[in-house]
């Protein structure tokens, strides 16, 4: 069967009238999906003093849920932002500590019956120290032997040493 170019436009139009009429006409939203709320008159409705017959539906505003720790203006995603792989290295460690340099000034040394006595100043005061001694409860007099004093760093356990003149 075969149409003539009239009879398809009458059909055509026919179609297209039906599907706006359909469309006019038709309700966005059943009444009966909100059962828990009540139609609700809007009394701002009237035109030109004539009340609406046509009761209105209290909808309340549809949200999307806001994540929780986010903060507002963090929310918007943009598709386009620079994405990278790139990982910063984890930064270096912290440099080992190391003992404060000695605090001792050399003064003199003397050796009676075989023993090494030496002399220092820190801070105003005078000191005399042998081998074995404990200063400031810091420093631990290790080894006197030739023109070397040997001093350990107690808290780090570090060997520091301090010239003591010529070797005798």
């Amino acid at each position: 069967m075969k149409l003539k170019p009239r009879q398809r436009w009458l059909i055509l139009g026919f179609l297209l009238m039906t599907t706006l009429l359909a469309g006019y006409f038709a309700e966005d939203e059943p009444e009966n999906v909100h059962k828990k709320q009540r139609p609700v008159r809007a009394a701002s409705s009237s035109v030109a003093g004539k009340p609406s017959n046509q009761p209105a539906l209290a909808v309340p505003a549809l949200q999307a849920p806001v994540p929780q720790g986010i903060p507002p203006d963090r929310l918007e995603i943009d598709p386009f932002r620079n994405k990278s792989w790139y990982v910063a290295p984890p930064p270096p460690p912290p440099p080992k500590p190391k003992a404060p340099p000695l605090p001792f000034q050399y003064l003199g040394k003397v050796v009676e019956e075989g023993r090494a006595k030496v002399f220092l100043a820190r801070q105003g005061q005078h000191l005399i120290v042998h081998e074995g001694d404990v200063v400031d409860d810091n420093y631990t007099v290790l080894q006197i032997a030739g023109g070397q004093m040997v001093i350990e760093y107690r808290p780090l356990q570090e060997k520091q040493s301090l010239a003591i003149g010529s070797a005798q």
